[in-house]
Formats: structure tokens, C-alpha cells, sequence
């Protein structure tokens, strides 16, 4: 039996500003569901993992699609 996906993704998103390096921000994500939490040292990468998990369900949706 298939696992159903959910229709969305839920995160907590945290941003605070260093002390170590001027004007840098640094990032955490928890996952409403699960409670996991992620780190990220820069904006650039939590929107890398956004993108990323976007790609994924997206592609996993078109190879439902298929079958």
C-alpha cells in the first residue's frame, strides 16, 4: 500500500543575527510534524533546502502520476 503525502509542508522558521560575523544571519527550521530541527549558517541555504524539498515532492507527485 502507498503512503499518502501530505498536501503541504509546515516548518517553524527561526532567524537571529550573529555576534561573530556582522550582519550575518543564521537560520533554523522545525518541522511542525516530526519536531526535527535544522540549522542553516545563511539565508542562501535554507532556501536551497526549500527549493530542494519542493524539487522532491514535485518530482515524487509526476512518478505518481505515472503509475
Amino acid at each position: 500500500m502507498k503512503e499518502k503525502r501530505k498536501p503541504y509542508s509546515a516548518y517553524l522558521l527561526r532567524l537571529w543575527r550573529t555576534q561573530e560575523v556582522r550582519d550575518a544571519w543564521r537560520v533554523s527550521l522545525e518541522d511542525a510534524e516530526t519536531r526535527e530541527l535544522r540549522g542553516f549558517a545563511s539565508l542562501e541555504e535554507v532556501f536551497a533546502f526549500l527549493r530542494r524539498e519542493v524539487e522532491r515532492e514535485t518530482s515524487g507527485e509526476e512518478k505518481d502520476a505515472i503509475v
